[in-house]
Order: structure tokens, then sequence, then C-alpha cells
């Protein structure tokens, strides 16, 4: 098993569902050109490498050209465009669509929202919410969410295109039925001693998730404290999760039914 890395996809999908193909297209972005200060042309992605890689101390923090990533709007709005069509899910837009998320953008902050809800309860909804940085962030199940990019600072050093791969990568999974979440049964956190940091506290009850490619090669997975969840909204989650889990012989959401 291999962990999905930068360069791992290229922008296109072909997918086959329920006997049929749909295919997916990453839209053509023109070359953009960013300048440092001294006028030379910023190779991001390989913005410290007469540095072995390294970034200076004052680099983190900092957001230069955070333009560069404007075409993940691009990308993210064919990504609801080809689900839109492609999928039997409901849509629904506007900033109300976040309200029931948790850490949501605030309205300020958005510039598009959009749910998709497929059918089948079992199947994993989605929200794009396209933010004013400018990025992506993505929500699905019922806990999960990502960012794009994950940072967008100096010191990352991140391209856009290499971002919307992950973008496509993940989104891509999420329909397939590769979104597995986990509510742990409650626990509390004990408090150990370490030499080098002092008392640390466990995670106690967790919230979890794997996230695994159409074709099984590629994964990703986390975890966080439930505490850090509103109590309903944990309540809720455990639930549903419940309920797909009934449905479900691996756990997992459920692949989108395609549109006959």
């Amino acid at each position: 098993m291999r962990l999905l890395g930068q360069s791992a996809f290229v922008g296109w999908r072909i997918h086959v569902k329920n006997g049929s193909m749909t295919e997916y297209a990453r839209p053509y972005v023109e070359p953009m050109v960013f300048r440092d200060d001294s006028g030379a042309v910023i190779e991001h992605g390989n913005h410290w490498a007469d540095r072995g890689g390294t970034p200076p101390e004052d680099s983190y923090s900092v957001v230069s050209h955070p333009e560069r990533f404007a075409p993940l709007h691009t990308v993210a709005t064919a990504l609801i465009d080809h689900l839109a069509s492609t999928y039997d899910v409901g849509v629904e837009e506007g900033h109300h669509v976040t309200l029931d998320l948790l850490h949501p953008p605030a309205a300020d902050e958005t510039v598009r929202a959009v749910r998709l809800t497929p059918c089948d309860d079992a199947c994993a909804p989605v929200v794009i919410v396209l933010t004013d940085f400018p990025g992506v962030r993505v929500f699905a199940g019922v806990l999960f969410s990502a960012v794009y990019p994950s940072c967008g600072c100096n010191a990352c050093d991140e391209r856009w295109d290499t971002v919307a791969d992950e973008l496509e990568w993940e989104t891509f999974a999420i329909a397939g039925g590769g979104l597995t979440e986990e509510v742990s049964e409650p626990r509390r956190a004990k408090w150990t001693y370490d030499s080098g940091h002092g008392f640390v506290k466990g995670m106690g009850q967790t919230v979890s998730y794997r996230l695994r490619a159409l074709d099984g090669e590629s994964e990703r997975s986390g975890q966080s404290r439930a505490e850090d969840v509103p109590a309903r909204m944990l309540a809720s989650a455990r639930a549903k999760l419940d309920a797909v889990t009934a449905t479900s012989p691996g756990g997992n959401w459920l692949p989108w039914s395609t549109r006959r």
C-alpha cells in the first residue's frame, strides 16, 4: 500500500460505474508566471532547491502571490459540474449548505458553496466550498473535511496543479465509495509523562477516517479527538455511521450511483 504523493496523478480521470463510462477532464489553465522582489521567476514547488529544500524561517506564515491558487476554483467548478451531471445526486447551492458543518468557512470567506447529496443515504454527501483565499474546502460524510491548499504559505511552496491532483483524487475517491469514518466508543483521555514533553494528554474518544483510491493502491487516513466535536453533532455522526455500517459490510460509505 502506498500513500498518495503530490505528483501521483495527472489531471484527468475515467470512471466505470454501473456499467457506464464517464470521463472528467481538468479544464485548461493558462500558465502563470510569478516573480520575487528581485524580479526573478519563482519556481513554485522547487523554490528552495538551492537551500537543500529547507525554507528560511521568515518564509513561514507568509503568503506571497496567493492568486497562484486561483485555478483551483476553475477545477472545483468543473468537478461540481461533472459530479452533478454524472451521478444521481441532488444539488443545492448557497452559503446555508455549510451551516451544519464542523468548522465551516465564514460567509464573507465563501465565494460559492454547493452540496451534492446522493439519492442513497448510505452514500456520503459532499459539500464543496470555494473560498476567497483563493482555495477550496471539501466536506464529506459526517465529519470529514479537507483544505486545498493545505497551507499556502511561502515555506510550504505548494503548486496549484499538484494541489488540484489531490482535490480530484479525494473527490473521486469519496464518490467511488472509498471513504470510511468512525467514531470510537466513549473513553476518557489518559495523561502520561514524557521526558521530552512533560505530561501529555492521550486521545481518549476519537474521530477517524480512511480514504482509499478507486484502484485500491493509494490511501490516506487521519484521527482527531472527539472532544473537539460538539456533543450533539458527535451523537448524530455516530447514528448516521451506524446506519451506514448496517448497509455496508465494510463500513465504508457506498459508491454513488450514476444517472440512468
